[in-house]
C-alpha cells in the first residue's frame, strides 16, 4: 500500500475522533520508543487527578504533576 494511503487513513481517523474528546478528558501522547511525549490535563484537575492518571504518571517518572510545564516531554 502507498504510503500517502496510510497516511490519509490515519488522518481520516484523527478526524473523525475529534469529537469524541472533552474538557474533562486526559491524553496521553506516547512515542514509538515507549516515551511519553505529550501530556493533555484538564485545568480544574491538575490538584487531584484521578489515582488511575497518578499510576500512569509514575510508570514515565512522574511524581508531581505540577513538575510538568506545557512543552513536549520528550
Amino acid at each position: 500500500m502507498p504510503n500517502n494511503v496510510s497516511q490519509e487513513v490515519v488522518e481520516e481517523f484523527l478526524d473523525d475522533e475529534e469529537d469524541d474528546w472533552s474538557p474533562e478528558d486526559f491524553g496521553f501522547i506516547i512515542g514509538p520508543d515507549g516515551e511519553l511525549k505529550t501530556l493533555m490535563i484538564p485545568e480544574h484537575l491538575m490538584d487531584d487527578p484521578p489515582e488511575e492518571v497518578k499510576i500512569i504518571l509514575e510508570l514515565f517518572g512522574i511524581a508531581d504533576i505540577h513538575q510538568i510545564d506545557s512543552r513536549t516531554l520528550h
